[in-house]
């Protein structure tokens, strides 16, 4: 069994939950009927101040024949001196059917939350397609309606469409590079945007060692009341590999 150390180093303020999900780098093997994986994790600490930290990370998915079904779940939820200074989560699922190598069909609902970005509840379901380029290159478009409550009492009840794209280089055995973007305009009005785009680049030192860092960002051009329209991380790190 291969074992690992990851050292992550923030150099810049970690991007808090944003309302568009990276749902591409979360897929599941397609090799397997079953995969998937789940974490769970609990701190509680007093001294002065009460502080209370919980996560749960799940990730299934079912493949048989031309079908596969994806569960998503993440909840985060960190708070100190009665301050939440992050509490997020969704839950996702999605139904993938294969028309051939290069075409998918998909369907997907997602509920979330996060009141720190003053997010109340959003729900969505939506309807779309997915193309394999080459070398596992992706392309998706797709349409969703949404229903999302803020905090002050606004209910926004939109369509949006939904496309992304993914990339990823591999220029040798010792560096890859990809990329995801998505963007979501409002189908009505398309100044009200959603973008998120990450990109990650690692680089095999050895075959023990390993350097990679991911930039985040994140662009609202209608946020909630006093929640910054961009918002942005980047974080670097350092596998070992005792294999």
């Amino acid at each position: 069994m291969e074992k690992y150390i990851l050292i992550f180093l923030f150099f810049l303020p970690q991007l808090s939950y944003s309302q568009v999900i990276n749902i591409e780098e979360k897929r599941q093997s397609y090799e397997k009927k079953w995969t998937g994986k789940t974490k769970f994790s609990f701190d509680f600490n007093k001294s002065q101040k009460v502080n209370i930290e919980f996560d749960n990370t799940t990730y299934v998915q079912f493949n048989i024949k031309n079908f596969s079904i994806l569960f998503l779940n993440e909840i985060d939820f960190d708070r100190a001196g009665g301050i939440d200074f992050q509490n997020d989560g969704f839950q996702h699922l999605r139904i993938n059917k294969s028309i051939n190598k290069t075409y998918n069909v998909e369907a997907y609902v997602q509920n979330q939350f996060n009141p720190v970005r003053k997010i109340l509840n959003r729900k969505l379901m939506g309807l779309g397609a997915r193309f394999n380029h080459k070398n596992n290159n992706f392309l998706g478009i797709s349409s969703f309606y949404e229903v999302e409550k803020i905090i002050d009492g606004i209910i926004y009840n939109d369509v949006r469409l939904s496309s992304y794209i993914f990339m990823k280089y591999d220029y040798d055995k010792y560096f890859s590079f990809f990329t995801t973007t998505y963007c979501q305009p409002k189908i009505d009005y398309f100044k009200d945007v959603k973008i998120s785009s990450e990109m990650q680049l690692n680089f095999v030192i050895t075959k023990k060692l390993s350097l990679n860092s991911t930039f985040e960002i994140v662009f609202d051009s209608y946020p909630a009341k006093d929640v910054e329209r961009l918002i942005y991380s980047f974080k670097s790190g350092i596998t070992i590999n005792f294999n």
